[in-house]
């Protein structure tokens, strides 16, 4: 379970400082939404800084975080075949929430993480 600013929350990705967790999306898919921060866990041990790529392009940038501090994007995703969440400039020992992380779509769009062999 997550918390955040007292508020617990049942799903979503928890990262460490530096992270990048990256996406291939099939399909028509429309809307990127979260909840980020920094959990209640390791709420004293900094900052961190949440960053949204799709195909190769920043499409958002959170800006330095601390606790209590809650941001929630929502970002439009049309037409992304690759979509990166990554937290950059964060402190040793943060735990990081993507809290809600939810794609919006329609009836057979897929998600997975892209083939990065040879």
């Amino acid at each position: 379970m997550m918390q955040m600013n007292g508020l617990a929350f049942s799903k979503g990705l928890g990262v460490g400082a530096q992270s990048q967790l990256d996406y291939a999306l099939t399909g028509d898919w429309q809307l990127f939404r979260a909840d980020l921060g920094i959990d209640d866990s390791c709420k004293t041990a900094g900052s961190v800084q949440f960053q949204i790529y799709g195909d190769g392009k920043l499409l958002f940038d959170s800006g330095t975080l601390q606790a209590p501090a809650v941001v929630k994007p929502e970002l439009d995703i049309r037409d992304v075949r690759r979509l990166s969440l990554r937290t950059v400039a964060g402190s040793q020992g943060i735990c990081a929430n993507w809290a809600n992380a939810s794609l919006i779509g329609f009836v057979g769009d897929q998600a997975g993480t892209p083939y990065t062999g040879n």
